[in-house]
């Protein structure tokens, strides 16, 4: 304990606040600083260490995201036992989707830790892919176990509601895909630019059933523009999940 009191006293202020910051995010006690600097520094301070190899979140992201893939099969597989392959494969998908991963990022305020050139403008994805590197970061500084329970504790236990996974939607654009399928009704999205005044919404789509547009929507990309309208059309449709 005195050792770790020296170490810690030893640090300047702002690896002091980076370290409280990181401690309740986690709940664990960080040891080693550097990897976790590394999973919030971005790309674009282009960046290199003494053997010339660029640091930045990008490797760390990679690797959280192959054990987040691990322990979140691992906790589906206990936690439903009756469960086939094809059903835990779509709860897992839920749980690490992008857009999950981005949500939970925006809630922990992961980007308020991330070192980049400011005048840079990143996409929504930044939250989610910081969740990966620190996850990538917790898993080398303390472990597997330790990388289990911030895991389970603080992204699974806050953010995910498991008793309702099986009627959370993953993608509205595929279930109105299955259903169209299962009805031989033909259903086709056509997505164009948008010119509008708002420059946050650059797409537009409209959901065609058998020819006929249902729904139309916008958005600030191809596949935000289509999720949406396929949401739309679901409801509009009074489908059924």
């Amino acid at each position: 304990m005195k050792i770790l009191n020296h170490i810690f006293k030893s640090r300047t202020a702002d690896e002091g606040i980076f370290f409280n910051n990181l401690k309740k995010i986690t709940s664990l006690r960080p040891v080693n600083l550097k990897i976790y600097q590394k999973a919030f520094t971005h790309r674009s301070l282009n960046i290199k260490d003494i053997h010339g190899n660029y640091v930045n979140y990008e490797r760390l992201e990679f690797l959280g995201d192959s054990i987040l893939n691990v322990i979140v099969s691992k906790f589906l597989f206990n936690k439903f036992p009756s469960a086939k392959e094809g059903g835990l494969s779509k709860y897992r998908a839920k749980i690490v989707s992008r857009e999950n991963m981005n949500q939970i990022g925006l809630k922990l305020n992961l980007i308020d830790l991330l070192k980049l050139d400011q005048k840079i403008n990143f996409g929504e994805n930044i939250h989610g892919n910081l969740l990966e590197a620190l996850i990538g970061a917790v898993f080398i500084d303390r472990g597997y176990l330790k990388c289990q329970k911030f895991i389970l504790d603080t992204i699974i236990a806050d953010h995910v509601n498991v008793e309702q996974l099986e009627h959370s939607v993953l993608s509205y654009k595929g279930l109105l895909i299955e259903w169209g399928q299962k009805k031989k009704k033909k259903v086709r999205f056509t997505t164009t630019s948008d010119g509008g005044l708002d420059p946050e919404i650059n797409y537009s789509t409209s959901v065609l059933i058998n020819e006929v547009i249902i729904v139309k929507a916008r958005g600030g990309s191809k596949k935000k523009a289509e999720e949406k309208s396929a949401k739309r059309a679901y409801y509009a449709l009074n489908l059924k999940y």
